[in-house]
């Protein structure tokens, strides 16, 4: 089941349907599922039990967020067999499979508390940080770029002149327009004057490139 549910999330990957992280997320699950339940286990014989006992072992090395998430993917690794008629009838998860509660959520964040940084500290931050990393972090607070969004941030969608990046979310493919800062314009232009050559050729549109050539 896993093979057949793999090769299909290799094929939304190579197609740009899914990340290649979120492939990994994947790959990661399926490798769980085969070693809790074991590498010959039918898949028709997995019970409710099964998967009380899974969720049991999983919460004692995972935060509720990082439970929840593992809960959800294994789901749909086997939602996926019943839909792709690899069993005739959907799997009987338990009741208590499923994500931890929104107030168990709630709580954890609370503990955690406010996950930001004053200006005092940014302006620190930026201070202290070479390059690329400052232009990075930079397009971090200017624009709420993530490390996804820096990665493949290429050359074409930068205005530097007029001060504008014009770049889609790489996941949802939602457009986003942010007004750039004149220290922001300044880190990416020094960013890319020092930046090394792109090993491949298909990777030189690429605002950032590691010191290896590579994205």
């Amino acid at each position: 089941m896993v093979n057949q549910f793999l090769t299909a999330k290799e094929i939304q990957r190579d197609a740009g349907d899914i990340t290649p992280r979120t492939f990994a997320d994947y790959l990661a699950t399926s490798k769980l599922i085969v070693d809790s339940f074991g590498k010959d286990r039918l898949v028709i014989d997995l019970a409710a039990d099964d998967f009380e006992q899974l969720r049991k072992s999983l919460s004692k090395t995972r935060n509720p967020t990082t439970l929840g998430n593992e809960i959800q993917r294994i789901r749909v690794a086997f939602k996926y067999a019943y839909d792709a008629g690899l069993i005739e009838h959907p799997i009987r998860f338990g009741p208590t499979f499923k994500r931890p509660a929104k107030r168990i959520l709630r709580a954890l964040r609370q503990k955690k508390g406010p996950m930001m940084f004053e200006s005092k500290e940014l302006r620190q931050i930026i201070d202290a940080a070479d390059q690329p990393l400052k232009a990075m972090i930079l397009l971090g607070v200017n624009c709420g770029f993530g490390n996804n969004d820096c990665g493949t941030l290429r050359l074409s969608v930068l205005d530097l002149k007029s001060g504008w990046v014009d770049y889609p979310r790489p996941k949802t493919a939602i457009q986003r327009r942010c007004p750039l800062w004149p220290e922001t314009i300044k880190a990416i232009q020094v960013s890319h004057d020092t930046r090394p050559k792109a090993k491949l050729p298909e990777h030189e549109h690429l605002v950032f490139i590691t010191k290896y050539g590579q994205p």
